[in-house]
């Protein structure tokens, strides 16, 4: 009696071994379907069961997050994807939970901004980075409002943190040309409404990228970023001269 419930206790351990490694499998086979067309990517999760076909944005991003088989590369290509004009607002509402997921709060910007560029690489359109960064800003405007007079303030301070970022570690940027504190205070001037953000803020920001640079994963989304930033100071497409990449190098001040 005993033998035989030994016996039907290993049959019942090999189904689930069995079955563990097909569930395996098949998160492996959508997974590079997804790296492969991160547009289509749904579908071959659905079909490996991972997501329930029509999963809410909630869900996806959940599955997205819990799949680490997925590029990081192509998970960016697909939070930043575009909706169409007329119909849901799918891909924001994804991007948003799932930026939904971190918890900034205990986090000053620089902080935060750092931990969710290790999440997935950037993509290197513009368009599909605004994207990215805007979702970002609201993100932590929601869980930092203080001092922030809008969520816009996030969205722009965040940029001038990447081309700061840039411009300080960037091998192109001869040294005398590197942005200095003062210069990044006036950078952020007048991107919080009427009220300044505090200069301690901007200090303690400004040395914490000085001493430790953002590394994004992939290393080639800095150019787009910096363009775009620059776009946002108001400095228009391509920056302002031979400072650096996409018109940085603020030194001198």
């Amino acid at each position: 009696c005993c033998a035989q419930a030994g016996l039907v206790e290993v049959h019942r351990l090999v189904e689930v071994l069995r079955a563990t490694k097909a569930r395996k499998r098949r998160v492996q086979t959508a997974a590079a379907e997804f790296n492969r067309k991160p547009g289509k990517g749904t579908g071959a999760l659905v079909r490996a069961g991972i997501l329930a076909e029509g999963a809410a944005p909630v869900e996806v991003a959940a599955a997205l997050r819990a799949t680490a088989a997925i590029d990081k590369a192509a998970l960016g290509e697909f939070l930043s994807l575009p909706d169409p004009k007329e119909g849901p607002l799918f891909h924001k509402e994804t991007l948003d939970a799932f930026v939904s997921g971190f918890d900034f709060a205990a986090y000053r910007i620089d902080e935060a901004l750092r931990i969710f560029l290790q999440a997935f690489r950037l993509p290197g359109e513009a368009q599909k980075i605004d994207r990215v960064m805007e979702a970002f800003a609201g993100a932590y405007y929601h869980a930092n409002p203080d001092p922030f007079y809008h969520q816009d303030a996030c969205y722009v301070l965040a940029f001038s943190i990447i081309m700061l970022n840039t411009d300080l570690h960037s091998t192109k940027i001869a040294a005398e040309n590197k942005m200095t504190l003062p210069s990044f205070w006036r950078q952020a001037e007048g991107i919080n409404g009427s009220t300044d953000l505090p200069q301690e803020m901007l200090t303690t920001i400004y040395h914490a990228i000085k001493g430790d640079e953002i590394r994004m994963l992939g290393g080639g989304e800095e150019a787009s970023l910096s363009r775009a930033g620059w776009r946002h100071l108001g400095g228009g497409e391509g920056g302002g001269g031979d400072g650096g990449v996409g018109g940085l190098g603020g030194g001198g001040g």
